[in-house]
């Protein structure tokens, strides 16, 4: 006659073990996600705010060339196009192709005088948000 015995060891995990254990790792994925999401919008800060540093050494490149920065209206097309301002028979562009973008798409703002007067310029990124004068504009100071 053989006995059989009842084994009232675990052999498993129980279902509140297991929800409690899918739990822990979705919330450890949410702020995985969420870190990497915050890294992604700093790199495109810190890409625009190289992009306009760029742009600034352009600029007194150009005000080397020509003792003056180019007016608000002509803008930074000015760096690769003889403005009307200009004699284009000495015209010599200071930077080839298109005028980059800020990392949202948006175009790059300039101004000449600046708001700081004298002769400088202001030169910045509508940032995120693409509004200008708005908390996240980034902008290029000397």
């Amino acid at each position: 006659m053989q006995i059989r015995r009842r084994n009232n060891g675990r052999e498993g995990f129980t279902l509140v073990e297991v929800m409690l254990v899918l739990l822990i790792l979705m919330t450890l994925a949410a702020a995985g996600v969420l870190a990497v999401r915050n890294m992604g919008a700093e790199a495109k800060k810190r890409q625009a705010a190289i992009t306009l540093g760029e742009y600034a050494r352009a600029l007194d490149a150009y005000y080397a060339l020509y003792d003056c920065f180019p007016t608000t209206q002509e803008g930074l097309d000015a760096l690769r196009h003889c403005p009307q301002s200009q004699d284009s028979t000495d015209y010599t562009p200071v930077i080839t192709g298109e005028v980059k973008r800020d990392p949202w798409g948006s175009p790059l703002n300039y101004e000449y005088p600046g708001s700081s007067g004298g002769d400088d310029f202001d030169l910045w990124s509508n940032g995120p948000d693409m509004q200008s004068g708005t908390q996240d504009d980034i902008w290029y100071r000397r």
